[in-house]
Parts: structure tokens; C-alpha cells; sequence
């Protein structure tokens, strides 16, 4: 496949990365955006969005639709495919992907995280058989049924939320300390069909054909609860393997920036939840891509 020349590629195309390609469009220089998958990434995974400015109580989807729909009308090209690596050679960057490869001055990376699978017995078994590891996506299939949530992040506590509105019974196995917002917390007390089990660790997942039980460990005491879903939302890794090559400075996989959002890889960039950071949020996603953008195009036009 022939080679493309573009200034800038952006590898992600979530909240971080369509907010890069829209200031990049405003350059002058020439770029383009490589997703594997829709427009909008993990938006079109979230029910609800309360915390956004100037968007109270918007879908996740419809936020993804409304930046998607701002970058196409900008110019903004959008290119599918799945990166396979990115190596940098005389000073280039060559961004290979399944459906073409590109040669850069710089990129900036954008690929967000991905959810850590539990590790236990049964969970591949029975992934797409009762464990789901997206509400939004599979919640309706179990309207009216028992289900298990297991996390302690904020984006698990929405997904309860999301949940606790479609089925009849939820589980929320809660194995570390729960790291959520006031407001989110007051909502999950305020749901009667919802049972938090404070400390509980998933163990294992039975069933024969679909998910039947979970068995999971409280006090030191094992104890099984019929579910017809499981969705392990307990953490997230970063999906940043592709740039092995390079070797950038990370902690946990994570992307380590400075205050320009450069990596320690002149030329190469990273914004959004790929970011070794504290707070994985939109509004952060969104600041740091027009940091690291505004630095791409400077270090652009410092190399000839």
C-alpha cells in the first residue's frame, strides 16, 4: 500500500482526538485522524453525561454525533483503521494501520483506555453469553433480570445507574474503596433495587450455556448469587502497545507529558485518557488536546 505525507496524525478518535483534528483544521497545516471504530470512541458506551459544560444530561452518542458533526463541517478528515505500529525513521514518523500507512512530522496519540478483563475462571467463557463489559451496548438485553456489577471507579457507578433503571436486581461488587462523585454516590443509595457489597471480589463465573452464578468473596467468606449478567467494569488499561518502537517514557502503560503534552519522544504527543493523570474526565480530554495540538503544530514548524 502507497505511503501517505501528512503533517500531523492523530491515532484516536474520541472527545481528545476529534478536539485535536479541529485545531489542527484551523492550521495550516495538513492532518488526519486514524479510529478503529465509530466516531467519538467510549462516548457512544455512556448512557448519560451530567458534568459536561453546556451540555447537562446528554447522551454519550449524541455528544459524539455533536463534536463529530463540528469536525466534518471543519474539514476535519477522518480515516478507519486499526494502527499497527509507529516507528520513527530520519526524523519522520511512519503510522501503519491495516488500511494504509502515513508519514508524519508529528502525531499525536488519543487512543483512550481500554477495560481490564477480571482474569477469573469463566469470564472468556462466557463473554457475549452473560458477561458484557458495556451497559449502554448490552443493557437491554437484560430488562427485567438480576445482574452483577463489579468496579469502583465513577464510570462504574454510572453504568449502575444506567442498570439500575433496566433490571430487576443489581449486585454491585464493590472490591476496593469506591472513587465516585458526591452526587453520584447520593444517586446509587437512592436506588432501591440496587445491593452494594462493600469489599466483594469476584471469584469465579458459572452456567452452562449462559451465566447463571458469580461467586465472589466477602469477609473472607465465599457466596454465590444467581445473575443472568456479569459486567466486569472494575479498571482500565491503556491501548498504547503499538508504540513499543519508540519507547516512551509511561507508568502502567500510561503516557507520562509534560505541561505541553509532549511524550518524551520529540514529535509525538498524547491527550486524553491515554495520559498517565489523576482525573479521566471529558473536560480534561478536551483541554489537553488543544495543548498538545497547539504543540504539534509548533513542533511541526520547527522541523524542516
Amino acid at each position: 500500500m502507497e505511503t501517505r505525507t501528512v503533517d500531523v496524525v492523530v491515532i484516536g478518535g474520541g472527545m481528545a482526538g476529534l478536539t485535536a483534528g479541529i485545531y489542527l483544521r484551523r492550521s495550516s497545516l495538513s492532518s488526519v485522524i486514524v479510529e478503529k471504530g465509530a466516531p467519538g470512541g467510549k462516548l457512544n458506551n455512556i448512557h448519560r453525561i451530567d458534568n459536561y459544560p453546556a451540555a447537562p444530561k446528554i447522551s454519550g452518542p449524541d455528544l459524539a454525533m455533536a463534536v463529530f458533526t463540528q469536525a466534518s463541517e471543519l474539514g476535519v478528515e477522518l480515516a478507519y483503521g486499526s494502527v499497527s505500529s509507529v516507528s520513527k525513521e530520519d526524523g519522520r514518523f511512519f503510522v501503519r494501520t491495516d488500511a494504509g500507512d502515513y508519514c508524519a512530522k508529528a502525531v499525536i496519540i488519543a487512543t483512550g483506555v481500554e477495560t481490564k478483563k477480571l482474569g477469573i475462571p469463566g469470564e472468556k467463557e462466557f463473554e457475549g453469553k452473560g458477561v458484557s463489559y458495556c451497559a449502554t451496548c448490552d443493557g437491554n438485553f437484560f430488562r427485567g433480570k438480576d445482574v452483577a456489577v463489579i468496579g469502583n471507579k465513577d464510570h462504574a457507578v454510572e453504568d449502575v445507574l444506567y442498570l439500575s433503571g433496566l433490571v430487576d436486581h443489581l449486585y454491585f461488587l464493590i472490591p476496593e474503596p469506591l472513587e465516585t462523585t458526591e452526587a453520584h454516590h447520593e444517586e446509587l443509595l437512592a436506588c432501591p433495587n440496587v445491593q452494594l457489597i462493600q469489599g466483594g471480589k469476584p471469584i469465579r463465573v458459572d452456567g452452562e450455556t449462559v451465566v447463571t452464578w458469580l461467586t465472589y468473596e466477602e469477609g473472607g467468606e465465599q457466596k454465590q448469587i444467581h445473575v443472568s449478567g456479569v459486567f466486569p467494569l472494575y479498571g482500565e488499561k491503556s491501548s498504547s502497545e503499538f508504540l513499543s518502537s519508540l519507547k516512551p517514557e509511561t507508568n502502567k502503560g500510561f503516557l507520562v507529558c509534560d505541561t505541553t503534552m509532549s511524550t518524551s519522544v520529540p514529535g509525538v504527543f498524547a491527550c486524553g485518557d491515554i495520559v498517565d493523570k489523576k482525573l479521566r474526565q471529558l473536560v480534561n480530554a478536551a483541554g489537553e488536546a488543544a495543548v498538545a495540538s497547539t504543540s504539534a503544530i509548533s513542533y511541526c514548524r520547527s522541523v524542516k
